[in-house]
């Protein structure tokens, strides 16, 4: 479903430092669950070269893509 509004309209509030470590036990859904904001992005822990990150999206969320980046 595509929207008709932009990036700019939605509050997203991302964080890109690392949370846990190597082998850490990570509680996602007490992260989840402590979430206050609409539009989340928290990195949790950095895999080799890339990072995994947790987003918590409530309502409607813009379709965009990354061609620079792979993502999964």
């Amino acid at each position: 479903m595509k929207s008709d509004k932009s990036p700019q309209d939605f509050p997203y509030k991302t964080y890109l430092n690392i949370l846990h470590g190597p082998l850490e036990l990570i509680d996602v859904q007490k992260l989840a669950n402590a979430c206050t904001d609409k539009w989340y992005n928290q990195t949790l822990c950095q895999v080799n070269d890339s990072v995994v990150r947790l987003a918590v999206v409530q309502g409607e969320y813009h379709w965009h893509e990354h061609k620079e980046i792979d993502e999964f």
